[in-house]
């Protein structure tokens, strides 16, 4: 599944998975980080012309313009003439500023993101059967937001949280992680730490404070039996409950240690049979509707989530 996520999606919603992080080449830095001395040198240049412009031309108009009247008209258009070119260099400049420091916020956060997935890649580097898991179900909560009509100044940072949400594995055992048959209570309760573990990692960055809700809920349940906090319903941040769906759909088509990825169909049951009980029903529902599309013998086996 992993190499073939755009076959395993509907036809019409391929299109709407990140097709790679842009990169910004570093040698770009220093010109854009540069983007201010652009608008303060033409209001530089600018008062520099008014100055003049103000010192001269009242000369000019007095000495050509005898005529107490017709001076006063020029000198009446002239001011006119001064605001309006005033209101357009202002523009300009205010213009050119937003712009290239819309620039500038865009490439951070390109820069930001790519460090999450470097994140994320190591973080399923630990477990043998993991190969880029986080990235793919984080494009398969995009799609499944963007179905439920998840606003699109939010969809960045959903992204980043579903990126993350295992992020506090880092913290438990690789033999813990990796080990190849049913867990123990003991390792259980230690695999059950990882949503704490990724709020204590993930707080003290300021910008990823609103993604936090999938990494710490993801493994809540609808009835109130999941973990780490035992919350139930909509007390589930719904960003959290979408998840849950999506995880558990790649952990059902992928191969595990100990088990082989299901069918597409099988896995779709399986999420039918547990709404109302581990899933949000209305997800499940959005869910089934998005991924309707699915050709069954399109998906392959490739990777697990615990």
């Amino acid at each position: 599944m992993a190499d073939d996520v755009a076959t395993v999606l509907p036809r019409d919603l391929t299109a709407e998975l990140p097709t790679g992080l842009h990169r910004f080449p570093a040698e770009e830095f220093p010109r854009a980080l540069s983007t201010i001395r652009i608008p303060v040198a033409m209001l530089a240049l600018y008062l520099a012309m008014s100055l003049l412009w103000i010192l001269v031309s009242d000369r000019v108009v007095t000495a050509i313009f005898q005529d107490h009247a017709t001076e006063s008209w020029v000198q009446t258009a002239k001011g006119i003439a001064f605001v309006l070119v005033t209101a357009t260099v202002m523009t300009i400049a205010i213009a050119t500023y937003v712009r290239r420091s819309n620039r500038i916020r865009r490439d951070l956060e390109d820069a930001w993101d790519e460090t999450l997935l470097g994140w994320a890649l190591a973080m399923d580097a630990r477990e043998s059967n993991l190969a880029q898991h986080s990235q793919r179900v984080a494009d398969l909560m995009l799609v499944l937001a963007r179905h439920m009509d998840v606003p699109d100044d939010q969809l960045r940072t959903m992204y980043r949280g579903a990126l993350l949400h295992d992020i506090g594995k880092l913290g438990v055992p690789e033999d813990v992680l990796n080990f190849p048959g049913e867990l123990s209570e003991h390792q259980w309760a230690l695999i059950k730490k990882h949503p704490d573990y990724a709020v204590r990692m993930l707080k003290p960055i300021t910008f990823l404070g609103d993604a936090m809700d999938i990494p710490q809920s993801h493994h809540e349940k609808w009835d109130g039996t999941g973990y780490p906090r035992g919350l139930s319903g909509t007390d589930i941040p719904l960003w959290a409950r979408m998840f849950a769906v999506v995880d558990v759909y790649d952990a059902v088509t992928s191969k595990r240690s100990y088990h082989d990825g299901a069918s597409h169909e099988r896995a779709l049951a399986i999420i039918r049979a547990e709404s109302g009980t581990h899933f949000d029903p209305d997800v499940v529902l959005a869910f089934e509707e998005m991924m309707s599309g699915v050709d069954p013998a399109a998906v392959s086996s490739s990777s697990p989530t615990r």
